[in-house]
């Protein structure tokens, strides 16, 4: 029985699963089976505790048979990150004492493991059945390996699987101890609800910086002003070790003859891709990225495939393949059926002890049994469900004020009410059904359904056109010719030499030491480069060659050590803009003492030889203006009295000058709050985990031994 591929088919879900992560390295195979010959196997330390290379080879290859359209470098980072949380989450909870329990790994065998989304180990009910996953096991060990080539990777992902729960276990439980009423308030939803929904009508008129320091000769800052600033504000100056790097980037592109070659590749392909009846197994072999079973409505696919379903709604139709940078895309449509894009249902939630955010006491036996008898009771009388969503729900917030309302969700942002499928066209308005999620047992109610429209399902097949051997060497052999060549001139000419023979370049970064990541090149080896730069024998005019996974070729010059502080030029870069907007404030101020115009946006318009722009809508909650995000201005033009003109208020970009005409305020009795305190709730434990997360891992001695295997 092997269920490799539809566990593949469910790849989401290792996201669920896995969790937070954070820094990164290369490890190459070979090196992986050279370091097992070897009698050391610690890869890292958490806090005295040893990481083991097995276990980190275990998790990576988990990772790997289950996202392989991502590159070795993100999951490796990844795997890193995952083992660094769950020995940080794992202490603290061992501090406190808690514990796992025989019945906790089998709960959590039943609902967070891989096995759990597989149909053929699922009951009537849709939840993981026990005795057919112990089945399967025991099948398992009795078969050989040698027999199957699937078997091996199967019994990996099950030794992986019951060897790393017990620790999610403990992380689990140790997190939701942590958030236990961790809750958003019915005031702090109504606050952001009303926020989202607050808007203002203004006129303004927007003059750019630039136009005042023409219009006015502002462009010069003395020297000595930006001198008096600094002593003012010696706080903000203090010196850091640095280092100053350029680089030229040599990028490894396929030739035209890898590109021809790759063209006859993918018209063979398609022939093959639209004979196939079994395309989801063809995508799963051929493509690049997994296959992807859900159906989407025309407005939702990509617009390219939604000029396709307009002349090509058959099953098999055929599309592609097409070529955008060196992505190859075909497609063929395998499946149709009609849903509908917005429902609006109610709902009678039963919750237990073990649901998520619930404080009731009852088992979720208990919870099971009072969900079907309520299911029952609304079978032979649907009337009875309003009188019984007051009297029985537990979601007792949305039950008085909303009736059980859920308002009306949207099929695109996929809001499942577990196994219960209220967009079907077959689940009609007015249906009620049963059903299971993490927050309990929900009697649902379809209240009211939008037209049902066409839903289409593609097989997808991606592939990505890489250089070929002959291309690599062919580059590798350019770089080390352009490295000898100008390894010893100064840094004008090594960058001007690397763009007249058409190479990226990026000029003067500059890095500390505690850095992992370089702006504007954000590599794998960007660690490296800035170990590399801060070498004890490094000195300035020093070049190296760097290569990343993809065959790039990276080579960097070292132009300035900084051994304290910022440079003077990096000051001034970062005052010489907050200066001028000090004295743009200045001149604007004296202007309007002096009574060279009034508060009258039409005047202010004249004198600035400015255009009015008219009843603009603004929103506090997104801030934005003159497409740019400008807080201040938008906090300004919603606290001002209607038809009053503001004075100038510095913006991002410039100086705004506004009129209110009208303030829409958002119902004063909205309907319905739940989805919101749902999505702040999200939002805080979300935030809340990563700085528990960034708090442990500073408080914490982390060693990583991971260089020394490279």
């Amino acid at each position: 029985m092997s269920f490799l591929e539809k566990i593949r088919k469910n790849t989401w879900v290792l996201f669920f699963i896995i969790g937070i992560a954070m820094v990164a390295f290369i490890l190459d195979p070979n090196v992986l089976l050279k370091f097992f010959t070897e009698k050391s196997s610690i890869i890292g330390k958490v806090n005295g505790e040893n990481i083991f290379m097995k276990e980190y080879v275990d998790c990576f290859q988990f990772l790997k048979q289950f996202r392989q359209g991502e590159s070795d470098f993100h999951l490796k980072k990844e795997t890193w990150n995952l083992l660094i949380h769950e020995r940080l989450l794992n202490q603290q909870a061992i501090k406190l004492g808690i514990q796992n329990t025989k019945k906790d790994f089998w709960d959590a065998i039943s609902k967070q493991s891989i096995y759990s989304y597989i149909p053929e180990l699922q009951d009537n009910f849709g939840k993981l059945d026990l005795n057919k996953l112990q089945l399967y096991l025991k099948n398992l060990e009795k078969t050989s390996t040698v027999s199957h080539s699937q078997i091996e990777i199967e019994k990996n992902i099950w030794s992986y699987e019951k060897n790393s729960i017990p620790k999610r276990i403990l992380a689990k439980k140790y997190v939701e101890m942590l958030m236990y009423g961790l809750n958003t308030s019915l005031i702090e939803g109504e606050l952001n609800y009303k926020e989202k929904n607050f808007f203002s009508i203004i006129d303004y008129i927007f003059i750019p910086y630039s136009e005042i320091e023409h219009k006015y000769n502002m462009f010069l800052i003395e020297k000595n002003e930006i001198q008096n600033f600094i002593k003012k504000h010696k706080f903000l100056y203090k010196r850091e070790n640095l280092r100053s790097l350029s680089f030229a980037i040599f990028r490894s592109r396929p030739s035209l003859e890898d590109e021809k070659n790759m063209k006859n590749k993918m018209e063979k392909l398609f022939h093959k891709f639209k004979s196939t009846n079994k395309s989801s197994i063809f995508v799963s072999t051929q493509s690049e990225k997994p296959f992807d079973s859900n159906f989407y409505l025309k407005n939702h696919l990509p617009p390219i495939l939604q000029n396709f379903v307009v002349n090509n709604n058959k099953i098999g139709s055929m599309f592609g393949p097409i070529k955008e940078d060196n992505i190859y895309v075909m497609a063929k449509m395998i499946g149709k059926k009609m849903i509908s894009d917005s429902v609006l249902s109610s709902h009678i939630l039963i919750s237990h002890k073990d649901a998520m955010r619930s404080s009731n006491k009852r088992t979720k036996k208990e919870a099971e049994n009072i969900a079907h008898q309520i299911y029952k009771t609304i079978q032979k009388n649907p009337f009875k469900f309003d009188e019984l969503v007051i009297k029985k729900s537990d979601d007792l917030i949305n039950a008085k004020k909303n009736q059980g309302s859920l308002g009306w969700l949207k099929y695109h942002e996929q809001n499942y009410i577990g196994k219960y499928n209220i967009f079907d066209s077959e689940n009609k308005k007015g249906m009620i059904g049963l059903t299971e999620t993490k927050f309990g047992y929900h009697i649902i109610r379809i209240d009211n359904k939008s037209v049902p429209q066409p839903a289409y399902q593609f097989a997808v097949i991606v592939k990505t056109l890489i250089p070929s051997k002959k291309t690599e060497d062919i580059l590798y052999s350019r770089v080390r010719k352009f490295f000898v060549k100008n390894k010893n001139y100064k840094l004008n000419a090594f960058i001007n030499n690397a763009r007249k023979e058409g190479n990226e370049t990026i000029f003067l970064k500059n890095v500390r030491s505690t850095q992992w990541e370089i702006d504007d090149l954000k590599t794998e080896v960007d660690k490296e480069i800035i170990d590399w730069s801060f070498d004890k024998n490094r000195k300035e005019g020093d070049c190296h060659i760097f290569s990343t996974s993809n065959k790039d070729y990276i080579i960097v010059y070292l132009s300035n050590i900084q051994k304290e502080g910022f440079s003077m030029e990096e000051i001034k870069n970062n005052l010489i803009p907050f200066l001028k907007k000090e004295k743009i404030n200045k001149l604007l101020s004296n202007m309007e003492k002096r009574k060279f115009f009034t508060r009258n946006l039409e005047e202010i318009a004249s004198y600035f030889s400015k255009k009015i722009i008219k009843n603009c809508k603004i929103n506090f909650y997104e801030s934005m203006i003159n497409d740019h995000k400008e807080p201040k201005v938008v906090g300004f033009a919603s606290s001002l009295r209607l038809y009053e003109t503001s004075k100038p208020i510095l913006g991002e970009k410039g100086v705004f000058f506004v009129r209110p005409l009208r303030h829409i305020y958002p119902s004063k009795k909205p309907s319905y709050f739940s989805h919101e305190i749902e999505m702040l709730n999200v939002s805080l434990r979300k935030k809340m985990l990563e700085n528990i997360g960034n708090v442990l891992v500073k408080k914490s001695i982390i060693k990583n031994y991971r260089k020394h295997f490279q």
